[in-house]
């Protein structure tokens, strides 16, 4: 196999596992790839071949982004934040009692998507 045709078969395979919506260590589980080899290339294919690594094939979507003071007045409730995270060595979450439901769970989906 020359080097594109292992440079298509990595992309390919790297399309497939962020499709895949698993973790990388249960993909590559899965599919019998060592951890270490899917992110080898992974680093290879993005110096080299940006394109055929990309997170998606779609176009951009931008987002207006709230001001610091929209934020400071949607996110308190009596005065007080409704979530705050503080990280200093570890991480500590704190949520008011407050804190919508909605919110809470926004967070922790997040926090455990990228975790």
């Amino acid at each position: 196999m020359n080097k594109e045709e292992k440079a298509r078969l990595w992309s390919e395979r790297i399309r497939e596992f962020r499709s895949s919506g698993q973790t990388c260590r249960d993909w590559c589980r899965e599919h019998q790839i060592p951890v270490s080899t899917m992110t080898y290339w992974i680093r290879r294919l993005k110096k080299e071949l940006p394109i055929c690594v990309s997170e998606n094939d779609q176009e951009p979507v931008f987002a207006k982004l709230p001001s610091a003071s929209e934020i400071v007045m949607r996110d308190t409730v009596d005065g007080t934040a409704a979530v705050r995270i503080l990280i200093s060595g570890y991480i500590r979450i704190e949520a008011a009692p407050s804190c919508p439901p909605e919110l809470f769970q926004v967070l922790i989906r997040t926090l455990k998507e990228n975790a």
